[in-house]
């Protein structure tokens, strides 16, 4: 008995260890509990609220800016082109494309009546930004009185996207943001995208339900047209990389933003390289110093306590281990195995619905990867 409780003795810097990985451990939950849940919970609620309010009886029009995007388009538009809504016009601009995008588009009209596109001359200058001029022709261009936004590489899961995102629009409600996940294959980054992805959407979710809008993305997005020009489209943004993302952050306040949570508004983005997550992880970055201060810190206030946390575990672990302090390593593998179980839970009930996977086995390796990674993008600002 005696050498029972003597293994539960602890020196000061045991003390300290421990209790600095508890500490960590309550921030970790917060987070969980807090913000990765909440999205889930809130969509189930949702999905079993029958007392939906009546739909907007307003013209759509579907802005993609498209370069060298044929096969995409050939595959993505058709499905585009034939949601189950009222009134809706699909508006392609061109952006300088050098392969048979327009032929492609040109071929397409002839079936389908609600589809324009226009072409934008290809280019050298460095100086002009082509996709906020490509983005400001396809919003003058439109003749709807909501501008419903995505990617080429982008395809809606039903003919319901866009009654469903436009379903969210109300009297005070004038921005809604739209749920974007990755196509799943068996290649490792694709695992690690999906990961990082709906961690960071569920955070943005979240966000708007803090009134706190953060960022949304041109992959799912809808806004009244007259915002656009209420803000002077981009011309205070003219000078930042990727400002088009900044100006949906500056347009959107506690009061005018919804999110749309029904599977049905989902859109489905194909990552099948490398290349196009760079692109989507750059854009964030470039932007992020101009963003919410406070929702960025929390943003990285959870990757500095996560990264921690597991940096602090294995030390404790091997502590415990070279002193022989069992009762150390015992609470250190019990709050150790508690944030493993309460991730596993939560993500997966989350991915599920979110279609973005299963995570299990995985998940310590992409929870340790996932912020050192975003570290590696944001240190190299892909100079």
């Amino acid at each position: 008995m005696t050498e029972i409780l003597s293994s539960f003795e602890f020196n000061l810097t045991e003390i300290v260890g421990l209790s600095v990985f508890v500490v960590l451990f309550i921030i970790q939950l917060f987070y969980y509990f807090l913000y990765y849940r909440k999205p889930y919970r809130r969509a189930v609620k949702d999905t079993e609220d029958t007392g939906k309010a009546a739909q907007l009886m307003q013209k759509v029009s579907v802005i993609i800016i498209s370069e060298n995007e044929v096969d995409s388009l050939s595959e993505n538009l058709p499905v585009i082109l034939e949601q189950d809504f009222f009134d809706y016009e699909v508006i392609v601009v061109n952006n300088g494309s050098t392969d048979e995008s327009d032929v492609l588009l040109r071929s397409l009209e002839l079936r389908y009546p609600n589809l324009y596109h226009t072409y934008l001359p290809y280019s050298n200058d460095k100086k002009m930004d082509r996709r906020k001029l490509a983005l400001t022709i396809g919003a003058k261009a439109a003749t709807g009185d909501l501008l419903l936004f995505t990617e080429p590489y982008c395809k809606p899961v039903s003919k319901s996207w866009i009654s469903c995102m436009v379903s969210e629009l109300s009297s005070d409600k004038d921005v809604v943001l739209g749920y974007s996940y990755f196509k799943e294959n068996k290649k490792f980054f694709n695992r690690l995208a999906r990961f990082d992805n709906l961690l960071f959407n569920m955070y943005c979710i979240c966000s708007v339900f803090n009134n706190k809008p953060y960022i949304g993305n041109y992959r799912n997005l809808l806004f009244r047209k007259h915002l656009f020009f209420d803000h002077k489209g981009y011309a205070s943004l003219l000078n930042i990389e990727s400002g088009e993302d900044l100006f949906i952050s500056r347009v959107m306040n506690e009061a005018n933003t919804s999110v749309s949570l029904v599977q049905d508004s989902f859109m489905e983005t194909d990552i099948e390289g490398l290349s196009l997550w760079r692109q989507i992880k750059r854009s964030f970055c470039s932007i992020r110093p101009y963003l919410n201060k406070r929702v960025t810190r929390l943003l990285s206030l959870e990757a500095i306590t996560r990264s921690t946390f597991y940096f602090l575990f294995i030390a404790l672990v091997v502590y415990s281990i070279f002193f022989s302090h069992w009762a150390l390593l015992g609470l250190s593998v019990f709050f150790f195995l508690l944030r493993l179980t309460t991730q596993l839970i939560i993500l997966n009930k989350s991915s599920q619905y979110f279609f973005s996977g299963k995570f299990y086995f995985s998940l310590p390796l992409l929870d340790i990867i996932q912020p050192l990674y975003n570290m590696r993008f944001r240190g190299r600002r892909f100079k």
